[in-house]
């Protein structure tokens, strides 16, 4: 749900600040922000390393939580 509010959050800068630049004299502090948020959600840039463990850390814990619950079952 984070997940959801933060692209939506993005999503909705990005059209403000303008993807043309237009509002980047106003705010280039945060023109540059979401010029960074778009190119992680075109794919051009790798995902932050930080964004990476947690996802791998995610994995796991559901995996873990799978077995413990095939095994509560035998």
């Amino acid at each position: 749900m984070l997940a959801i509010l933060v692209v939506a959050a993005a999503v909705v800068g990005l059209v403000i600040v303008g993807m043309e630049g237009r509002g980047r004299e106003h705010m280039p502090w945060l023109a540059d922000k979401f010029t960074r948020a778009a190119q992680h959600l075109n794919g051009e840039v790798e995902p932050p390393e930080s964004f990476t463990r947690m996802v791998e850390r995610s994995k796991g814990g559901h995996r873990e939580r799978a077995r413990e619950h095939s095994a509560a079952g035998r």
